[in-house]
């Protein structure tokens, strides 16, 4: 056990933030430590990773000659985690590769990973901020940032998210608009793609 002196002279000459912390702390007496530790504790045993088990992402959009552009894609990943059984505390982010987005056209499919330009901005990835209850069953406010096609913007999402023996399931839905993320819509002679882009995710994820 170190003396008082020794871990006085620690304190005045470590220079590494990090070590500091822990000389302080241990300093600061049996109180401190205590109180540390509780926190450390508490963090261990409520802080649970999700691990995506399927999910897919889909979106929608359309043009007067055309209403089923649907495309998908099963690339979805996830690094989420929560805190004990709590919904609101549902933090991490989403990724999906825009390459691998699909529908039942593939010469369309090519010209919009064109347009998107899915070599230069190959991933979009959506970061939860907070999490908030919204009327319904099972239904929550989830507010984040979309990082697309070099852009972040805030995005709001509605979601179903339901938690139970150790399975969280997610069916959000959220817009946006092509336009606001630099992106230029299709045309077909006078017809001309919506600039709104509805955005579909689906997910079953379980803690380990």
């Amino acid at each position: 056990m170190f003396n008082n002196v020794y871990i006085n002279m620690i304190c005045l000459t470590i220079g590494s933030s990090l070590t500091e912390v822990f000389v302080s702390i241990y300093c600061a007496g049996d109180m401190m430590k205590t109180l540390f530790f509780i926190l450390c504790l508490n963090l261990s045993l409520f802080s649970n990773d999700l691990h995506l088990q399927k999910g897919f992402v889909a979106i929608h959009t359309e043009m007067l000659l055309d209403k089923t552009i649907d495309p998908l894609s099963t690339s979805l990943q996830a690094d989420l985690s929560i805190q004990d059984s709590d919904i609101n505390s549902l933090r991490g982010v989403f990724i999906i590769h825009m390459k691998l987005f699909s529908s039942d056209n593939k010469n369309r499919d090519e010209a919009m990973h064109k347009l998107n330009e899915v070599k230069k901005y190959p991933f979009a990835k959506y970061t939860i901020s907070n999490i908030s209850k919204a009327e319904g069953n099972h239904m929550y406010i989830i507010n984040g940032i979309l990082n697309f096609h070099g852009k972040e913007k805030a995005l709001e999402a509605k979601a179903e998210i339901l938690y139970q023996d150790n399975i969280l399931t997610l069916n959000a839905t959220a817009n946006i608009l092509a336009s606001e993320y630099n992106l230029e819509v299709p045309c077909l002679f006078f017809f001309c793609v919506r600039d709104k882009i509805d955005i579909f995710v689906k997910s079953e994820l379980i803690v380990k």
